[in-house]
């Protein structure tokens, strides 16, 4: 992810990048919503490098019998659109969208990743992962299939890279309440380019680092807040007289 850079002076990217330069690149990342546990690991050889990140948040959520949760998720696309917002997302077929990623820059270079996903609702206990408690009717699971770096100079394109993201989304009942979860699983190796050799392997990680947390944040924000604020909405356009 060598091509995926950071300014920090945008928006999007609140967080500064001076003080991960001076720490070990190792970080253990928290997500805001509550019930959350996460890992988050780098590790290093020569010029590549490899990360991974887990997550697992859950929301509290008032449900209706006339607006059930799992009605919600059947419209994949809306739940998609709700977590990365309407003008990213492009829905390619019936179980796959592309998601352009807010731009991103570091060094003398920019970059606007653009990741593709596919998004399918399962029922069928025989499939569910084993992070899914079987007593669930119902989740829906995404998965990336690839990235792409459309403005990013070849020359600047990692030789390898590699990413492997999963998620998924689920309500789970409790006696009275009701939590809306979510799971999130993202694996990524890639070797830097060689015109980036002059750039120390230590801060290219910390880098890579905070463009991560960053996206991360901004992800789970979106089952946090921009998710539950759209099955709100949902629940108040539905009949109230159904049951």
């Amino acid at each position: 992810m060598g091509s995926i850079l950071l300014n920090p002076s945008q928006p999007f990217f609140s967080h500064t990048i001076l003080a991960p330069l001076m720490k070990n690149h190792k970080l253990h990342h928290h997500a805001s919503a509550s019930a959350s546990r996460n890992r988050f690991k780098c590790s290093s050889i020569s010029r590549s490098s490899s990360f991974n990140y887990r997550s697992s948040a859950s929301v509290p959520l008032h449900e209706l019998p006339s607006a059930s949760f799992d009605e919600y998720i059947e419209d994949k696309g809306r739940v998609i659109r709700s977590i990365f917002s309407e003008s990213a997302s492009q829905q390619l077929n019936k179980e796959e969208w592309r998601i352009k990623m807010t731009p991103v820059e570091a060094l003398f270079l920019k970059c606007h990743p653009v990741i593709h996903i596919t998004a399918k609702c399962k029922s069928e206990v025989h499939e569910y992962p084993p992070q899914i408690p079987h007593h669930i009717t119902k989740y829906l699971e995404f998965q990336s299939t690839r990235i792409e770096f459309p403005d990013l100079n070849a020359d600047y394109i990692p030789p390898h890279f590699n990413m492997n993201a999963k998620g998924a989304l689920y309500l789970e009942k409790k006696g009275m309440h009701n939590w809306m979860k979510n799971h999130l699983d993202i694996n990524f190796s890639l070797a830097f380019p060689p015109l980036l050799a002059w750039v120390p392997h230590l801060v290219l990680q910390s880098i890579l680092q905070s463009v991560l947390k960053n996206y991360v944040d901004d992800i789970n924000n979106g089952f946090a807040v921009r998710l539950l604020a759209d099955y709100n909405l949902f629940k108040r356009k539905k009949p109230k007289n159904l049951v």
